[in-house]
């Protein structure tokens, strides 16, 4: 507590001091200003391409987070000014654009101080029913969670923050079930790891941002024991709403997925290709199920997630903090759909 507070005057007293010596450059620097007030002019082009709008509205949603002394406002505003469909709309653009375009993936980050605590909300149980698939010798498909206790808000009643939607219990690992059971059905071997990797991460005084060097080993592993795997799909969650991670198609409700790249490795052109691949299966399948594929780097990002490891990683957002146990399954089947064909598309035909 004491160590936050003092973060907090150092941070007051850098802002005042950079406030005042704008202050005094403004004074300096006026009269010149003024000078050259009368002779400037710019024009604006008569339409910002697509691109630009996206990343302006990304890059201010970005900024507007909720903080516990304004909880109650965020709240609130969160379905009206702070929608970034609504802002989407009001600049004309489809319904279509916003859910496929915007917001792109998000992390919910726990604090520090919460992730170390073991302190968590009651979840409700997911009744799941046992999965009927044989143990492969000879998987092809390798599916473990790096954040593996993202959870649910449906299923966490006493929490509305999405960055505590985090259990050890009811989380994304839960889907693994369904990717077993899909892939089975479809006649592709799959490895389901279940691994809690944050109880690894606790145990070692690791924080929550060093989860990738933890999965690392757990692919590594594999790979060294599994010859015949040849792809490795990371699943996660969103953080970002309800509204830009459903879908709703002829009565059948859908978590939408998203695909995130890691641009800081030499491998990250060949992930990127098979990511556009099955986003471009994905809804040819189900129009909107997909909501593309994302490439991050630079400051706060991991810009490898694992990917480095083979050209045929994927990172998979499936759904996102507000989907259902439900929806996911109905996405899973898809995606696993998806997969197999491209797979099966993949393998070359041997000579007769």
């Amino acid at each position: 507590m004491k160590k936050t507070q003092t973060m907090q005057s150092i941070n007051l007293f850098l802002k005042t001091f950079l406030l005042l010596i704008s202050v005094m450059a403004a004074a300096l620097y006026l009269p010149n200003v003024k000078q050259g007030i009368a002779n400037f002019s710019f024009e604006l082009p008569e339409e910002l391409p697509l691109s630009t709008t996206y990343l302006m509205l990304q890059t201010e949603y970005g900024y507007l987070t909720p903080h516990d002394e304004l909880g109650q406002v965020w709240e609130t505003l969160s379905d009206t000014v702070f929608n970034p469909l609504n802002w989407l709309a009001m600049e004309g653009f489809s319904n279509q654009v916003a859910a496929n375009e915007f917001p792109a993936p998000s992390e919910s980050v726990p604090p520090t101080e919460w992730f170390f605590s073991g302190e968590e909300g009651e979840a409700v149980e997911v009744n799941q029913a046992p999965v009927e698939a044989d143990h492969s010798a000879d998987p092809r498909v390798f599916i473990y969670f790096t954040h593996s206790r993202e959870s649910f808000l449906p299923y966490l009643p006493d929490t509305q923050d999405p960055n505590l939607a985090h259990h050890s219990k009811v989380n994304i690992t839960q889907t693994g079930q369904y990717f077993k059971q899909f892939f089975h059905q479809k006649g592709i071997p799959v490895k389901v790891d279940s691994t809690d990797v944050m109880a690894k991460l606790k145990e070692s005084g690791k924080d929550y941002w060093q989860a990738y060097d933890a999965s690392k080993n757990i692919v590594q592993e594999a790979m060294s024991t599994n010859d015949t795997l040849d792809y490795f799909i990371d699943v996660h969650r969103d953080s970002v709403r309800r509204e830009a991670t459903t879908l709703e198609v002829e009565n059948n409700t859908y978590a939408k997925v998203a695909f995130v790249v890691g641009g800081e490795h030499q491998g990250s052109k060949e992930n990127a290709l098979l990511a556009e691949e099955l986003h471009k299966r994905l809804n040819d399948l189900v129009p909107g199920i997909s909501r593309g594929v994302y490439i991050k780097k630079g400051e706060h990002t991991n810009g490898k997630f694992n990917q480095d490891l083979s050209p045929r990683s994927i990172l998979l957002e499936l759904g996102g903090v507000d989907n259902t146990f439900k929806e996911l399954e109905a996405t899973a089947e898809i995606f696993t759909q998806a997969m197999s064909e491209y797979m099966l598309d993949a393998t070359p035909v041997s000579a007769p």
